[in-house]
């Protein structure tokens, strides 16, 4: 890894990351499965922007900002060629993993052995995770002065809420699949079958990471939970148990969850960094 000062990582960035970045993030808004994702996101963002104009923590006119932010968002999202978002996400995965490549200066981190088995979850994990990971450190640093401190608790609020559901939606399906898979693998034994014992001796992902704080490794820890989530799908396809279409369904429903974290977490990232490069 190489080691570079938080104001250099601007250069891990985009050209055009620095003018708007509720702007630019439509163009790296996420695939086929997650666009959806992010239109509940901007819809979440124009309430966000009301609420706190009633509340009086900003005014009338950030409040207005806030939401032309949004439309134009919007509006170009749903204007760019699909081949044009395919080849930025393919750029934004790139960058996070330049991210990860890189030491931040000064920063206290955990070391953390990342090993995905599955392909899917891949992707999720190099578009999203590395930017919240970085976000998270940031926000701590320069949350304040980026947000104000009232609207920082907002943005604190809305990333613990959502890293709770997904860790709650993790922790049912893992119990419910162990369980389930237990079961059905009880019954083939009784019933004289052959057992298959599927493996994946070349995951997807094995790489070791540095964790900048407890929630970037929570948002870790959930996805590595679903990864061995998925190895009991593998067993239970193998054996007859659920069609391929079933766990299909099942992983879409865990990306749908994990998206709108990833397009927040990114959004705010971009947002922090304009405060770094400004000091």
């Amino acid at each position: 890894m190489s080691t570079v000062a938080e104001t250099d990582l601007d250069k891990a960035l985009p050209a055009n990351a620095s003018a708007t970045p509720e702007v630019h993030a439509v163009h790296v808004g996420t695939d086929a499965e997650g666009e959806g994702e992010l239109e509940s996101e901007l819809t979440q963002m124009e309430a966000d922007a009301d609420r706190l104009h009633k509340e009086g923590v900003i005014s009338s006119d950030d409040a207005n900002m806030k939401r032309a932010e949004v439309a134009k968002t919007r509006k170009q999202f749903r204007d760019l060629p699909a081949n044009d978002r395919i080849a930025i996400i393919k750029r934004r995965r790139e960058i996070g993993r330049q991210l990860m490549e890189r030491q931040l200066s000064g920063a206290a981190v955990v070391p953390a052995q990342v090993r995905l088995n599955h392909t899917r979850l891949k992707p999720l994990f190099e578009q999203w995770w590395p930017y919240l990971n970085r976000m998270s450190v940031n926000m701590q640093r320069f949350g304040d002065s980026t947000f104000g401190a009232d609207d920082k608790k907002s943005v604190d609020k809305f990333f613990e809420k959502q890293i709770a559901a997904i860790e709650q939606h993790v922790d049912e399906v893992a119990r419910v699949t162990d369980g389930y898979r237990q079961q059905k693998e009880a019954e083939l034994h009784q019933n004289g079958e052959f057992v298959f014992e599927p493996s994946i001796p070349m995951p997807a992902l094995d790489l070791q990471v540095e964790v900048y704080s407890r929630f970037s490794m929570r948002v870790l820890t959930a996805i590595m939970k679903f990864d061995r989530v998925m190895d009991h799908f593998d067993f239970m396809v193998w054996n007859g148990i659920r069609d391929q279409s079933d766990v299909d369904d099942e992983t879409v429903r865990f990306l749908k969850k994990v998206n709108p974290l990833g397009v927040r977490g990114y959004m705010t990232h971009l947002r922090l960094m304009t405060t770094v490069r400004g000091l």
